[in-house]
């Protein structure tokens, strides 16, 4: 398959090759653009200026409604953004997609534009439980189902499917402790699925369980986002604590125990940056470069 060919010719897809005595290549830390849309930044290539010039080695792309690029127009807009950032020297291995369905046409179309372009991975939509009209188990046969789609489509294609966990829509969110996104991937080969794993909210989530998860997926982990938090009094529910998002360093996240469970596990993730928290506007260089270099140093 030539389009899958092109696409593992320039990145790895999570685990690393055996032959590098480090288990891992120098991370890459790649940016996600869905905090540099107009008006942050004028036009892709004002982003890719500045991420160039802060540090970064690669973008995270939006594809999906309202995004960097459209799922009908990903045919002419992909192409555009990756020809843009590469003119700037940098990388771009993955993109985020709203994709739920591996079956559906439009997701056979965004993949295989995708892999046109060298794209390797594409992070995918979310899932949520739905208990007025199912039971847990239904909805698990459900996830497993589509999961099942997903892989078949990072098959056809060569673009591996990574799910995100996640934990800001409350308990309906599946894949927010972890363990029910394993029981989705344990029968799924790792080279086509996997996970867009966040240290942020499985610790959120799951605490210092967040250690079990980790190890449990570590086969399927593609990529690692980046950002962190601490906790602060809730004004809405008194008594209770609430996520407060801050920049890199800033919070609870144990970076340190991440980068030594990437290494034991041996995997050679991609590192994609967010930028969720309230963060200075008035000197982007600076803001973006301070987070690249504090997570480099923290797991580099």
């Amino acid at each position: 398959m030539a389009a899958a060919a092109g696409a593992f010719a320039g990145c790895a897809n999570g685990r690393a090759s055996s032959s590098m005595p480090s288990c891992r290549r120098p991370p890459r830390f790649h940016v996600f653009s869905k905090m540099f849309q107009p008006p942050v930044t004028k036009s892709p290539e004002a982003l890719c200026e500045l991420m160039k010039s802060a540090g970064a080695n690669g973008i995270q792309w939006t594809v999906r409604k309202g995004g960097h690029a459209t799922p009908e127009n990903v045919g002419t807009e992909l192409p555009r953004l990756v020809k843009v950032a590469e003119s700037f020297g940098l990388k771009c291995e993955s993109i985020c997609t709203g994709i739920v369905d591996g079956d559906d046409p439009e997701s056979v179309k965004i993949a295989k534009v995708a892999a046109d372009c060298g794209i390797c991975q594409m992070r995918v939509g979310y899932y949520f439980y739905d208990e007025k009209t199912e039971t847990f188990a239904q909805s698990m046969e459900r996830f497993k189902r589509s999961f099942a789609s997903l892989a078949r489509l990072g098959e056809k294609t060569g673009v591996k499917a990574a799910y995100q966990n996640h934990s800001s829509w409350g308990p309906a969110i599946f894949g927010g402790v972890v363990w029910d996104i394993y029981e989705c991937l344990r029968d799924l080969d790792p080279r086509w699925i996997g996970i867009e794993y966040d240290p942020m909210h499985a610790y959120l989530e799951t605490y210092e369980s967040w250690r079990r998860g980790f190890d449990l997926v570590s086969p399927w982990i593609a990529s690692i986002d980046l950002k962190d938090f601490r906790y602060k009094m809730d004004a809405k529910t008194p008594g209770m604590m609430a996520k407060d998002m801050v920049a890199a360093g800033e919070g609870v996240v144990p970076w340190g125990e991440v980068k030594s469970r990437v290494a034991a596990n041996c995997i050679d993730p991609l590192y994609i940056v967010h930028f969720e928290y309230d963060f200075d506007k008035t000197d982007l260089k600076k803001t973006i470069a301070t987070e690249i270099a504090t997570f480099r140093k923290a797991l580099g």
